[in-house]
């Protein structure tokens, strides 16, 4: 009878253990979706709201272009007589500078009643010259007097864009309208390569930009008769139906609009976020695989599955292993006698260890000394190496000031003798660079300390030529002093380059200054500065007909404190200087032996692209000889 109930009560907890395993395979694998689906649906609303964004940038970088050309004079002389030949070729020329700038695609003046009279494209074969554009809403919005907008496929070229318009205004009256085209093709290309689907649809529900073409002019929803009708009346899309897009079954997954049985992904499920856009009236849909959420539900059950296993596993053996340790029991009075035996054998072993431990601790305590004794070392060696530092920066801080102050002196004295001779106009020129001199010593110890920091230095277009000159303003004094004849001899084409204006200049200064003590003393002393184009990188030479490198400073000459100069008369930091800033900016810097005699150094820069707007530096200094 005992027997009966316990193998009943046996039955009952092993039905209680199955549901509860089955509970928690099915629990596990709900919470992994949720929190899949949690993480997908804030992942979902973050590339949404970068997708509108781009839209959006794409747009409004050209929302200006309208109203900028509204305001021309030349257009609102050519509303008053829009039969002017002469008038209608200068708004033309004026409007396709304009759009050519800003990189539009069309931009283009109507008059009253919706007739195009200038256009960017008037030399083309689709100009917009001659069209009526008065069905268009942007037309009917700007004449009103307002900011028009409007999405449409092109009458003229088949291509769609986005129109945007602003009135003319006349003595406070709509005189006519200016529109321009943005064309999204670019934008819509871009999306072609993300893996998410996109759609955009406007008002009516019709999707007119999409990163899948197939979607392209399908709509959303069912058109009615008044919508159809707008949109044949505004010749919006050029299409006479519209194919309804099958969303599918929607079900929530953690927070996210799963959908089923759609034709963005006919062969599972697909995830769905929405953003509205209500600044040009559209709703962005997005679409991306759901398939993370399956995965992780089904890899958490099986999970969850192989772990209960695992248990169950481990409880059988745990049951074995305790039968086994029953059995064990009987034969551990056999062993007692055995055990006895070991332990005179163990406590011989224990004294060994012991003295063994005993030496092990002495050894210990010794090694603790020694890297006691190694970090105190490595410490002194750190602060020896942070006092060979500051005593480097103190003499390259040093060195790199000396110019620009010897530079100021020379402009104060300059600037007493303009004064001493009237010309009040150049000394205040002159103060003004004395000014820029002392911001230049400010943002020299700033570029220092941004060294030490490890920073990176901000990289731009610079004109070389313009900064040459500055260069040899700055070094008017040595230059007169020198007696050496100065040759710039820059290529045209090779003056713009990747640099920032002030380090350039330093590098120039050192290098110049180099060659001038260079050729100090020799007769017929020349300093020749020329640049050349090398693919895609400019080199920029300094050279002289000085005595050359001796045999071994080649190797040394951009080595911190090397210099070949008479003691007092150099650190022998300029080149090492030099060297670091040409790094810095990814150039290169080398130095040769000319064959002619004398030397030479190669600043090798990367080229500046010919539309890049130029960083020039301050207006070259005034001297009076």
């Amino acid at each position: 009878m005992r027997s009966n109930r316990i193998t009943a009560l046996g039955a009952v907890l092993s039905a209680v253990l199955a549901a509860a395993a089955v509970f928690a395979v099915l629990e596990a694998g709900e919470i992994a979706e949720a929190r899949v689906g949690e993480r997908l649906a804030s992942d979902a609303r973050h590339r949404a709201e970068i997708y509108a964004q781009s839209l959006e940038g794409a747009i409004e970088r050209f929302g200006y272009l309208p109203t900028a050309a509204a305001l021309d004079d030349n257009v609102k002389r050519l509303l008053a007589a829009p039969h002017d030949a002469e008038q209608v070729a200068r708004v033309n020329a004026y409007l396709e500078t304009l759009n050519r700038a800003a990189g539009g695609t069309v931009l283009y003046l109507l008059a009253p009643g919706g007739m195009t009279i200038a256009a960017s494209n008037w030399n083309t074969p689709q100009t917009y010259v001659g069209a009526d554009f008065s069905y268009r809403p942007y037309y009917t919005e700007a004449i009103l007097g307002q900011t028009g907008r409007f999405y449409a496929v092109g009458t003229l070229t088949g291509v769609p864009g986005y129109f945007i318009s602003a009135p003319v205004m006349v003595d406070g009256k709509v005189a006519g309208v200016v529109a321009t085209k943005v064309n999204l093709d670019p934008l819509e290309s871009v999306w072609h390569e993300a893996a998410d689907t996109v759609l955009v649809a406007d008002g009516h529900g019709i999707v007119f930009l999409t990163s899948d073409p197939k979607f392209k002019f399908r709509s959303l929803r069912p058109i009615d008769a008044a919508a159809a009708a707008e949109i044949a009346k505004t010749r919006q899309y050029g299409h006479k139906s519209y194919p309804l897009l099958r969303m599918g079954q929607a079900q929530d997954e953690g927070g996210l609009k799963v959908l089923s049985g759609s034709d963005l992904s006919p062969a599972g499920l697909v995830i769905r976020d929405e953003k509205d856009l209500p600044t040009y009236d559209w709703r962005l849909l997005l679409f991306t695989d759901a398939a993370p959420v399956v995965l992780a539900g089904r890899s958490a059950r099986i999970g969850m599955t192989l772990a209960l296993v695992i248990l169950g596993l481990v409880g059988l053996y745990w049951r074995q292993h305790l039968r086994r340790a029953r059995e064990s029991l009987a034969a551990q009075a056999a062993l007692a006698a055995a055990h006895r035996e070991l332990e005179g054998k163990v406590a011989e072993r224990t004294a060994d260890l012991s003295a063994a431990n005993t030496r092990l601790a002495a050894e210990i305590e010794e090694r603790r000394r020694a890297e006691g004794e190694l970090r105190a070392a490595q410490d002194e060696l750190v602060q020896a190496a942070k006092m060979a530092t500051l005593g480097q920066m103190a003499a390259g801080v040093t060195h790199e000031l000396n110019q620009p102050l010897t530079a100021l002196r020379a402009l104060a004295d300059n600037t007493a003798k303009l004064l001493q001779h009237g010309r009040e106009e150049d000394a205040e020129a002159n103060l003004t660079r004395i000014a820029a001199l002392v911001d230049r010593l400010g943002k020299i110890t700033g570029q220092l300390r941004a060294f030490a920091r490890r920073t990176s230095s901000e990289k731009g277009p610079v004109d070389a030529a313009a900064v040459l000159a500055e260069s040899l303003a700055i070094l008017a004094p040595r230059l007169r002093a020198s007696g050496a004849r100065v040759v710039s001899d820059l290529a045209p084409d090779a003056t713009h380059v990747m640099f920032e204006p002030i380090r350039l200049s330093q590098v120039l200064v050192n290098l110049v200054g180099n060659a001038l003590d260079a050729v100090k003393g020799q007769p017929e002393a020349m300093v020749r500065i020329a640049s050349h184009c090398d693919g895609s990188r400019i080199v920029l030479t300094v050279e002289d007909n000085g005595p050359g490198l001796a045999e071994g400073a080649a190797e040394r000459i951009f080595d911190p404190f090397f210099t070949t100069k008479p003691a007092g008369e150099g650190l022998g930091l300029g080149l090492p200087i030099s060297l670091a800033i040409a790094r810095d900016f990814g150039a290169t810097l080398v130095a040769r032996n000319r064959v002619e005699g004398g030397t030479a150094f190669d600043l090798v820069m990367d080229a500046a692209e010919a539309e890049e707007h130029l960083t020039l530096p301050a207006e070259p200094l005034r001297h009076v000889s």
